[in-house]
């Protein structure tokens, strides 16, 4: 099994597209909010949400490929720019970003992930 993943530019806390090839299982972990805190609390618990999903299927989030992220208000995309390179260091993932006009429990963010385990 491998992960091949393609860098973005600059100081981007994300790859541009990440390969996965050989034997494994996909896992399609579903969005998580937590509507208490600042965006950066907010996002830090989504991600906690996603490693402890993850763990409960034999993995963790240097397994994660891909996270899209729904966000109420662009102008705290540098927070959660900030959490995601923290919490993917060295394995970032695919990434997209997109705003909403709201979110259950009038959170600030939601967070999903689709991850390879390899066997």
């Amino acid at each position: 099994m491998s992960i091949e993943r393609v860098p973005g530019g600059g100081s981007a806390s994300y790859s541009k597209a990440v390969v996965v090839s050989g034997a494994g299982r996909t896992v399609y972990v579903s969005g998580g909010l937590s509507p208490k805190g600042s965006m950066a609390d907010q996002a830090n618990a989504c991600i906690d949400q996603i490693e402890a999903a993850l763990r409960a299927v034999g993995g963790s989030l240097e397994h994660v490929v891909r996270i899209t992220a729904w966000l109420t208000r662009l102008d705290e995309y540098g927070e959660y720019n900030r959490v995601r390179g923290e919490r993917f260091v060295g394995n970032l993932p695919a990434s997209a970003a997109v705003q909403v006009a709201g979110l259950l429990q009038g959170a600030l963010i939601e967070i999903d992930a689709v991850a390879f385990i390899p066997d």
